[in-house]
């Protein structure tokens, strides 16, 4: 029984939501909050995606904004293709608007931290930097009984995982997206057989065009591997209780709220 990577960090969100999807097979129906996300996240990461591609075509920084803007226009109209099994039965149209224009007063910032690195290494090293060699890269690990799709894996004196994330960046690394991206390294470490551990990956924060790295300690692979068998139980059939965050916000948005509390 495998163990796909993003499940690790639904574990840490909530337990409860991997039994109620994975074992009862419930369909929740999406919250607008979800919908919303759900589009904001699929035309930020595919900017991040193709931002290598638009860094190969300038001559000088100033050029950036404008082909970042008119690849927004882009992405617009290919996404819901793109996405198509994604957004299939949910009602996102409505969203488009916003959610442009919320991408619209992003790309300033990506432009402005993409210019500077352009000026200070040069338009070849900046794109080697940010140029992945591979993208939605799957890895199926039986020994670590873990499965994954890396975002982006970059290459350099080892391979290194980079977990793209679209929201709202805390002052931190959530505890879900550390467990993510160490569980990205150890696949990688065994499917290329590497003698030395790789050491870090990135959490890639696309609205501040950030990358923060997480090393991937012991104690951090020991909670990849503990997760793991946790969430191993839940589909054997374990059914998790209800935690202590039952009364935040990502409950009173949860698309399972009215169904959780009955079982």
């Amino acid at each position: 029984m495998d163990v796909n990577a993003s499940t690790l960090n639904q574990y840490t969100f909530c337990p409860r939501s991997i039994y109620l999807s994975r074992v009862l097979k419930i369909k929740a129906r999406p919250t607008e909050e979800q919908t919303r996300g759900l589009v904001g996240h699929a035309v930020r990461k595919e900017l991040s995606m193709r931002q290598a591609r638009l860094l190969g075509r300038i001559h000088h920084p100033d050029e950036l904004e404008i082909l970042l803007l008119q690849e927004l226009e882009q992405i617009m109209q290919d996404f819901p293709h793109i996405y198509k099994n994604m957004l299939k039965g949910v009602n996102y149209e409505r969203f488009i608007p916003d959610i442009k224009t919320e991408v619209l007063n992003e790309i300033g910032t990506i432009s402005t931290k993409l210019g500077l690195l352009v000026e200070e290494i040069g338009i070849e090293k900046a794109l080697k930097l940010i140029t992945p060699w591979r993208v939605e890269y799957y890895i199926k690990s039986d020994q670590l009984a873990i499965t994954g799709r890396v975002d982006k894996v970059m290459l350099e004196d080892t391979y290194i995982p980079i977990e793209i994330k679209t929201g709202q960046p805390s002052d931190g690394i959530w505890k879900g997206d550390r467990l993510q991206t160490c569980a990205y390294a150890m696949l990688l470490e065994d499917k290329f057989n590497l003698k030395d551990p790789i050491p870090y990956g990135f959490v890639e924060y696309t609205r501040i065009q950030e990358r923060r790295p997480i090393m991937t300690t012991e104690k951090l692979r020991r909670e990849v591997i503990d997760t793991r068998d946790a969430i191993i139980e839940i589909l054997q059939g374990k059914i998790p209780d209800i935690g202590p965050s039952a009364t935040d916000k990502k409950c009173k948005s949860c698309g399972y709220k009215e169904i959780c509390y009955e079982i």
